[in-house]
């Protein structure tokens, strides 16, 4: 047995193949190698894919630390082998390979390879090892800290020096903090116990966990490990060495730096880092006085996978809540404690997180710190200690209520149906439980509104003919196709979105960033247009679909007003010469049409389109069972409304989509306006028909007139181009 143990300690490709041979626990190695190392049965144990593992196998602990950390990372860093670090440049690569030369030269190699094979045992899904350890007294919520715990009471020196053999275990209890701080979820102090032991076992026992932090990161997913966070993790190794473990308090600038660490996702996403600063500016004086000492101790566990989805104050809730619960059961938070919000992973998605975020801003940050994380109906945050000795540790979970648990599952139902009348059930829902924010933002509720906005490209083409290059300002940019195509054509303008939407406008700047455009976007009313971007210098203003939004939404609702209120302030952003381009909804002429129902859903929809339109009373006279007589203008709303489907339903059911017809629209803005002319179009493309509306309807509708006589859909779009004087 003490052969073995030396030969898979002694040996990293023999190390990998050992553990592998778990895999098989009836053959002859793979009793041999469970019999030498018993805790890593555990390891074999099928299991969910980690957090921070990459998932599609069933045993994800086995293949992370045979298979990646042992059997390609640290393999490649000694035979240095730079294929197999592909995300480090040659130079970071030869430092880490030199590192770990450093350590194995020292004959430190069976101590670290003993350390990597036993660093996530207590993660196991196994219910007999875990209950065995439990027994002992093991808490092993920080998986860190249990492993280690587990080591030490089985008398684990795999045959090492005493001190070699110590060092091991310190490596498994220290592994993965590094990277924690990085991420904001740990404080430094965490590692002073590390330090006191590492100073007196071995010079090197820093490098050693440098090189254990830089495999068991790169072994998460391919790509993690590149450069900067290599060096930010060595960063870490030199303070631990140097002594310099001494953080200053968290004030409010650097609570808003922990909290973007631990949203470091959302803002590659594209979150301004000023919805952060904004959110810890919320905080009062006595709450930030109460929080920020309790997170500057506190090691939080699984913080971003759990909630960074959550906006930041949501977020901020979960973690006053957390530090409630450490004082309700009496942690002392002046000293190193633990947070673990692994069971939130996960939970914290879909309907439910909304419901969560709504709930959360219902209850002040001082009741959360108070232990108040009941969510009332929507459920509650509830928090245990930590099972077992070990360290001081709270575990956080959210359990559903009857209501919401019921409420998840029936918005869930309800999203999947193609009827109209399931999709107004449920936007009636959300909007009684307070899930939907603005009348103007769908992005944050709607994920599929911005693709649908952006499908009308080669329509939307058309605008650009009569652009004016120079400073071009879009209102109400939604999904950015308009500002990308106004950047392909026109190189060298100056291209500005502006949205009343932050969560439109932190969508765009996230894909200008990721895209590399040129474009930038301004928050902000249409109506302050010239304090916005300038007051006379623009060269074009383009409304693409937005103005008939203006007038069905900004208050008071379906009011002209509004529309002249926008048009008035783009032309006093306009420069002499400059042109104000709208392509919109237009109202037919007046006229008498019919409707024949020839789709199954087709009268259902109309009868509840014409109890629930927003824009005005739909008058409309029955003639048979599947056929109704109404105005022009009537029907080309219901239509086109109908057109976009029951998921769109109960929003464009909201909405107005033909403000005026064309002769009247162009009339009223010359007058807004003021010394304006109108430039001259070719009649198709005044007003005209978008071919998705016929080809969409052909099925499912008869249009006829007052005689019965086939009638062609009425124009669903205009473009109106007026020049400033």
């Amino acid at each position: 047995m003490d052969e073995l143990v030396a030969a898979v300690l002694g040996d990293t490709r023999r190390a990998a193949r050992a553990v592998e041979s778990l895999r098989e626990p009836e053959s002859p190695e793979g009793q041999q190698v469970a019999a030498a190392f018993p805790e890593l049965v555990a390891l074999a144990h099928p299991a969910p894919p980690q957090v921070e593992h990459d998932a599609g196998t069933d045993r994800p602990l086995l293949d992370h630390a045979a298979t990646r950390m042992l059997g390609q990372r640290f393999a490649a860093l000694e035979a240095g082998d730079a294929a197999g670090w592909p995300e480090l440049s040659r130079a970071a690569f030869d430092e880490l390979a030199r590192t770990a030369r450093g350590v194995l030269e020292a004959g430190l190699g069976p101590a670290l390879r003993a350390a990597i094979l036993h660093l996530d045992i207590a993660k196991t899904a196994s219910e007999p090892h875990r209950a065995a350890w439990r027994a002992l007294g093991i808490a092993l919520d920080v998986h860190n800290e249990a492993a280690a715990a587990i080591l030490r009471a089985s008398h684990r020196d795999w045959g090492l020096p005493e001190p070699h053999a110590r060092l091991a275990i310190a490596w498994v209890e220290a592994h993965g903090l590094a990277g924690q701080h990085v991420r904001g979820e740990c404080p430094l102090a965490m590692l002073a116990p590390f330090c006191a032991a590492a100073r007196e076992l071995h010079p090197l026992a820093f490098d050693g966990l440098h090189v254990i932090n830089a495999c068991d990161t790169a072994a998460v997913r391919a790509g993690l490990c590149d450069d900067v966070l290599l060096a930010a993790l060595a960063r870490v190794r030199d303070r631990m060495r140097d002594g310099a473990l001494a953080e200053p308090p968290l004030d409010r600038a650097r609570l808003a730096a922990r909290l973007r660490a631990l949203r470091a996702g959302r803002g590659r996403d594209g979150e301004p880092a000023a919805a952060v600063a904004a959110a810890v500016a919320a905080l009062g004086d006595l709450e930030f006085a109460a929080l920020a000492p309790a997170l500057a101790t506190c090691q939080l566990w699984y913080c971003e996978a759990a909630t960074s989805a959550l906006s930041p104050a949501a977020q901020l809730g979960v973690l006053a809540a957390a530090v409630g619960a450490a004082r309700a059961h009496g942690l002392d938070v002046a000293r190193p404690w633990h947070a673990q919000l692994g069971a939130l992973v996960g939970k914290l998605a879909g309907y439910r997180l909304r419901l969560v975020e709504t709930a959360l801003a219902q209850r002040s940050i001082r009741e959360l710190l108070a232990g108040g994380a009941n969510l009332g109906p929507l459920g509650a945050l509830t928090a245990r200690l930590s099972a077992g000795g070990g360290p001081d540790a709270v575990v956080l979970d959210y359990v559903d209520s009857a209501e919401s648990a019921a409420l998840v599952t029936l918005l869930g139902i309800y999203e999947t149906r193609s009827s109209a009348a399931f999709h107004q059930m449920l936007k009636a829902l959300c909007d009684l439980y307070g899930l939907r924010k603005d009348d103007f933002d769908r992005v944050a509720n709607e994920a599929s509104y911005l693709a649908s906005m952006n499908a009308a490209r080669g329509d939307k083409q058309r605008m650009l003919d009569h652009v004016r290059p120079g400073k071009i300002v879009e209102i109400g940019p939604g999904g950015g196709v308009v500002l990308d195509l106004l950047e392909t054509r026109f190189a060298d303008s100056e291209i500005i979105g502006v949205d009343l939407s932050r969560e439109v406008v932190a969508a765009l700047e996230a894909r200008a960033r990721a895209g590399r455009h040129r474009w930038r976007v301004v928050l902000g009313a249409a109506e302050a247009l010239g304090e916005l971007v300038g007051a006379g210098t623009v060269d074009t203003v383009v409304c693409c679909s937005i103005l008939h939004e203006v007038f069905s939404y900004m208050p008071p609702r379906f009011s002209i007003d509004s529309v002249a209120c926008v048009v008035r302030a783009a032309f006093a952003a306009l420069r002499p010469g400059g042109r104000l381009v709208i392509r919109d909804g237009v109202m037919p002429p007046p006229a008498t049409r019919r409707l024949r129902f020839l789709a199954p859903d087709a009268r259902a929809t109309f009868e509840l389109y014409v109890a629930q339109f927003e824009g005005r009373r739909i008058e409309y006279h029955a003639l048979e069972v599947d056929r109704v007589e109404l105005s022009a203008a009537d029907a080309m709303e219901f239509l086109y409304t109908y057109t976009w489907g029951p998921a769109s339903f109960p929003y464009e059911v909201r909405e107005q989509y033909g403000v005026m017809t064309y002769d009247d629209y162009v009339a009223a803005i010359v007058g807004w306006a003021g010394r304006a002319r109108v430039v001259e179009l070719p009649r198709a493309e005044c007003s005209y028909l978008q071919p998705g509306y016929r080809d969409h309807l052909a099925a499912k509708i008869e249009l006829t007139d007052e005689r019965d006589v086939p009638a062609a859909l009425p124009d669903s779009n205009c473009l109106i181009v007026v020049e400033k004087l």
